[in-house]
């Protein structure tokens, strides 16, 4: 912001500074709130609403620092069902996005928070750091990303996500329809207490592939979601796949 000039001769100019740099300022800001419904929500293959419909929000800040760099940040929740007392998920995320031409990156920091907690389980919530990289060939945009947490959901100790991933756009309508695809490995130290079972393993491997499309500012999708944890290794982390999965949502931007 502009600084108040005190003396008579600057008042005029101080004032057309300071409203030049709010207009800039509101140039620069973006602010978006995306609500969400989903027959089921899956968070890295595994069910976190035990077969019931998911209803959630998302938002977040953009503040455009120049042409390459912009920092944002953001929450998004969701309804859940562990099969105990937990009934949200409320993330808050933030970091900063580079564009260099058709290259994408994005590095920042999530933190997963749980509500209504089993009574001195204060277990559910981490927090994860995340790099991404995606790169617009037009035909196709190919990802990657990695994300670590130092202590997983349920103490279970180190993780880490990679995965990789790719948007078709399809020119087959005006409803602009995409085809992605991604898959994805995630490590964990202690496997036991995120599953609350004895494995042996401690890594599995989720995949989903979904066409989504625009319609009248809703978008609209479809999923297969699957991965390769049997229903005996899933334990009491609710379901593991297969499954199908609808989705609608609708971004407004400020």
């Amino acid at each position: 912001m502009t600084k108040v000039l005190f003396r008579a001769a600057l008042v005029a100019l101080g004032l057309t500074a300071a409203t030049s740099a709010m207009a800039a300022d509101a140039d620069r800001l973006t602010l978006t709130l995306t609500p969400a419904v989903a027959s089921e929500y899956y968070f890295r293959g595994i069910s976190q609403t035990d077969g019931h419909p998911a209803y959630q929000l998302g938002g977040e800040g953009l503040f455009k620092i120049n042409d390459t760099f912009s920092g944002y940040l953001g929450f998004w929740g969701s309804n859940v069902d562990f099969n105990n007392s937990v009934s949200a998920e409320i993330d808050f995320i933030g970091g900063f996005r580079a564009t260099f031409d058709k290259l994408s990156l994005d590095a920042g920091v999530i933190r997963y928070t749980y509500l209504d907690q089993p009574t001195a389980a204060d277990t559910y919530n981490f927090t994860e750091l995340k790099l991404t990289a995606a790169y617009d060939f037009g035909f196709a945009i190919p990802s990657v990303g990695y994300y670590y947490s130092p202590n997983f959901q349920l103490d279970s100790g180190n993780a880490g996500y990679a995965t990789a991933g790719i948007t078709v756009p399809l020119p087959v309508t005006e409803f602009d329809p995409k085809l992605i695809a991604n898959i994805g490995r995630q490590d964990i130290d202690k496997p036991d207490r995120f599953f609350g079972v004895t494995r042996s393993d401690d890594t599995y491997v989720d995949w989903n592939v979904g066409v989504f499309a625009t319609f009248f500012g809703f978008t609209a999708g479809l999923q297969y979601v699957d991965t390769n944890i049997s229903k005996r290794q899933c334990g009491t982390s609710a379901n593991c796949g297969p499954a199908a999965v609808l989705s609608v949502s609708r971004a407004f931007t400020f």
